[in-house]
């Protein structure tokens, strides 16, 4: 039986190979998903707000309705208003309460320069949970200036936060979203790049996407969205589950290979959210893959089910 040390270690090298992966790939594909070369270069209203930014991340969809049908659903952005046309389920497990009610409200969409933008409800957590309004344009651009995590809400703004509604034509619009960073300290990056810029994202894009589905269709498919959290969820406990298998048993190979696989998965399922049906056929052969009978075992059992009484 190999030395515990020698599993350890194999996890700790795959697991090391995840986050290599994350970092090579999926991060700088990520920072600019639904972008053009030309929006990513674009100056937007908001980049003033911090003109010494060290990252910046501007994401892009294409929605097919003139800008007067998607401004209203982007004006009535946050807690307190319309919510934020997200994964609300997890929102409201970390205790958001957000609204899942889809429809515009004009009363919700009016604004002016010093406003909050709610991401939590104001009782809650300190009352930290806000953006302020710095720059709005009504009808085109909301940007928001906004703290880090662990930042006071009376220090200096060290990010924003920017929504534009860029008409194509008649019949077709941009919308925009944009983040931008000041310099953290290490630790505060470190927290920032592992944790705060993956989760942020798969918001952000479901936000994007939610905001089309509701202009063009009426309907943003929350069920679905519940759904993929759901495999989501299956998907990191085979994760742990094949990590202590790892450790625990004697044959560790196939959940080592499984632990990469479900770290695989997990990043294919949150960041590219594919269809249902597509996360639903990874996550089964995730499972059969750890818990299917080796040839051998297999084999035995059939000799055994044959031999005479």
């Amino acid at each position: 039986m190999e030395r515990q040390w020698i599993r350890v270690l194999a996890l700790a090298i795959t697991f090391a190979a995840l986050v290599g992966g994350y970092a090579a790939v999926a991060r700088p594909w990520h920072f600019r998903w639904g972008a053009t070369d030309a929006d990513v270069r674009a100056i937007l209203p908001g980049d003033d707000i911090v003109h010494d930014a060290v990252s910046q991340e501007t994401r892009g969809i294409t929605i097919d309705a003139g800008a007067e049908a998607v401004w209203p659903w982007v004006a009535q952005i946050g807690q307190n208003r319309g919510g934020f046309y997200s994964y609300d389920l997890l929102e409201n497990l970390v205790g958001c309460q957000m609204p899942t009610t889809d429809h515009v409200r004009p009363d919700l969409g009016r604004w002016r320069i010093g406003e909050k933008l709610w991401m939590y409800p104001p009782y809650r957590a300190g009352g930290v949970g806000f953006a302020t309004l710095r720059t709005f344009i009504p009808g085109y651009a909301l940007a928001f200036g906004t703290h880090a995590i662990g930042t006071p809400a009376t220090a200096p703004e060290d990010g924003s936060w920017t929504f534009v509604v860029q008409p194509l034509d008649r019949y077709t619009t941009r919308l925009l979203f944009r983040g931008r960073i000041r310099r953290q300290s290490l630790a505060a990056a470190a927290f920032t790049a592992a944790f705060f810029e993956p989760a942020h994202f798969v918001m952000e894009r479901r936000t994007l996407i939610g905001i089309k589905q509701l202009v063009e269709e009426g309907d943003r498919h929350r069920w679905g969205n519940h759904v993929q959290v759901g495999l989501w969820t299956v998907t990191f406990a085979l994760f742990v589950m094949s990590a202590v298998m790892v450790v625990k048993r004697r044959d560790w190979q196939r959940p080592l290979a499984t632990f990469a696989a479900a770290g695989i998965v997990f990043q294919v399922l949150t960041l590219t959210q594919p269809h249902i049906a597509a996360g639903l056929a990874l996550v089964l052969a995730l499972v059969c893959f750890l818990y299917w009978p080796p040839h051998s075992a297999v084999h035995g059992l059939r000799e055994r089910a044959i031999m005479p009484a």
